[in-house]
């Protein structure tokens, strides 16, 4: 076992919401063949990441939903879960009180990735935009009027411009105990996600999780596009940036790659691999 290289999704090995390159996924096969391990932290839900995955002929973990989960790959074999607890979702709904935007608590893979939403809540703008991330996603989504009731939950999100994300971000923090990621949505310009996860969850955190069962190995590579990917990056020996990242992620990384448009995290892991110490 050389180490780990893990990656993220979106904007990072590809562009396409159900699939990966096939020059990209050749070359990750290959790696695996070399001894390397392969980790895919992403925020997408576990049904949203398979459909891009599923093609894979080779074993690799997936932290779907920011971390929050981790399941090894193709058995789907659970390795751990890190959930944020249900009273707590009390304290978010007071942070998006009043500011026009809402939650999404998703249920996570235990419940095939269910989404609960208050359509009540929302003007037919955002319903609208809603509508398109459901279709995306393929996640069962199930209208209600409030939130009681649910159990622990893997990820909740909260949509809107850049501004109104910071503010609410900024309460988020204040209530204390989550870890809060402010990313852009990789398929509809214009709008942020707040990525919101137990305050001990994280991509980084749970990748180190990861190497407690599995083993660490000797190097660990990381590539990342967007702010959530920030402690995927600080846990790796090695950090690549996509140049569309944002500028405090680029100045985290040791190495940018080129652009995905041009598979350039490819690109990028030979010139890694090939300079890692033996």
């Amino acid at each position: 076992m050389k180490g780990w290289i893990a990656l993220d999704i979106d904007g990072t090995i590809t562009q396409d919401k159900y699939s990966v390159p096939e020059e990209v996924t050749h070359f990750l096969r290959k790696q695996t063949l070399m001894g390397w391990k392969i980790a895919f932290a992403t925020g997408r839900a576990f049904v949203f990441a398979y459909p891009a995955l599923k093609n894979f002929d080779f074993s690799f973990v997936l932290l779907p939903q920011n971390g929050s989960i981790a399941l090894t790959m193709p058995e789907k074999r659970i390795l751990f879960r890190s959930y944020l607890r249900a009273e707590k979702i009390s304290l978010l709904e007071k942070a998006v009180e009043g500011t026009g935007t809402d939650l999404l608590i998703y249920a996570g893979y235990e419940h095939h990735d269910r989404c609960y939403f208050r359509p009540t809540r929302l003007s037919k703008e955002w319903l609208v935009y809603l509508d398109g991330v459901r279709k995306r996603e393929n996640e069962t989504w199930y209208p209600v009027e409030n939130f009681g009731g649910l159990g622990d939950v893997p990820l909740i999100k909260c949509f809107g411009s850049l501004p109104l994300m910071k503010k609410v971000a900024f309460s988020v923090k204040q209530a204390g105990g989550f870890e809060v990621a402010l990313i852009r949505d990789p398929f509809v310009p214009g709008i942020f996600i707040l990525l919101i996860t137990d305050e001990h969850t994280s991509k980084g955190a749970s990748l180190e999780k990861v190497f407690q069962s599995e083993g660490r190995g000797g190097v660990v590579i990381a590539a990342g596009d967007d702010d959530n990917d920030k402690s995927l990056l600080e846990v790796a020996d090695i950090k690549i940036a996509m140049p569309h990242a944002p500028e405090r992620l680029r100045k985290t990384a040791d190495f940018i790659a080129p652009p995905v448009e041009e598979n350039g995290i490819v690109q990028a892991l030979k010139i890694v691999i090939e300079n890692v110490p033996t």
